[in-house]
């Protein structure tokens, strides 16, 4: 029985140990509920940082929906199998809030609480500060978007997916001139009818011109539900990461 019992409490620890840990980040009267999950930690050096903003679905205060998506699945499975030191922290968004947000209830955007967060986080592990990466798709390509426009170079590479950059009342925030001093991997569904080819075009030709590092990845046949659960594509980490 003694056995059984030591095995079952050796199974949770290990459980536990692959599992996203949940933690709370306050900045004054804000606070950003997040998971945390290391890839690889008892190697030597540095970890590198990854960032997941989730999409409109996953918002919310329970600390959960976040890590169910399939965005949070692919780069979770990419991390475990690619054998690199890592962390990846998926903050949640409030229900009430955007990534990208043109007003804010309390006078700070929620894209400068995020960057917050990622900051104090890399100051305060043993993170490599040349390798913070931030992803997202649809909702969470928007925050992307914001971050690497309004904190350029800050981040190694940036993956703002199935997004334009330029959303309505939110066209003033991103300068696609700031966005172009970080690498952008930037996915489209070739059918994606709101953030497809046609609508991606211009900003694709303005990057461009603006010498910005980039890797533009069409998705064959996809409408925008679908790019955004294929976004994550080992062709996109790769060079995310790998580079």
């Amino acid at each position: 029985m003694k056995r059984l019992f030591f095995l079952f409490i050796l199974c949770s620890a290990v459980a536990l140990e692959g599992a996203a840990q949940e933690f709370a980040f306050n900045k004054g009267m804000l606070k950003l509920h997040y998971r945390e999950k290391a890839y690889n930690p008892s190697a030597a050096g540095k970890s590198m940082l990854v960032v997941y903003l989730h999409p409109r679905s996953a918002r919310g205060h329970k600390n959960e929906t976040q890590t169910k998506t399939p965005g949070y699945k692919a780069i979770d499975h990419y991390l475990d199998s690619i054998g690199m030191k890592a962390v990846l922290l998926a903050p949640q968004c409030e229900e009430a809030r955007h990534w990208n947000e043109y007003s804010s209830p309390v006078g700070k955007y929620f894209s400068d609480v995020v960057y917050d967060f990622i900051d104090d986080y890399a100051n305060s592990h043993n993170i490599d500060k040349s390798r913070i990466f931030v992803l997202g798709e649809s909702f969470g390509g928007s925050g992307v978007w914001r971050l690497v426009s309004d904190y350029p170079g800050y981040f190694a590479a940036a993956m703002p997916a199935v997004c334009s950059p330029k959303l309505d009342r939110l066209q003033r925030f991103v300068k696609l001139g700031k966005a172009a001093k970080t690498p952008l991997c930037i996915v489209v569904g070739e059918r994606d009818q709101i953030y497809g080819p046609a609508v991606m075009a211009p900003y694709i030709d303005t990057l461009t011109k603006k010498n910005c590092r980039m890797k533009y990845i069409i998705l064959p046949g996809m409408n925008h539900q679908q790019a955004c659960l294929k976004a994550y594509t080992n062709e996109a980490l790769d060079w995310m990461f790998k580079r």
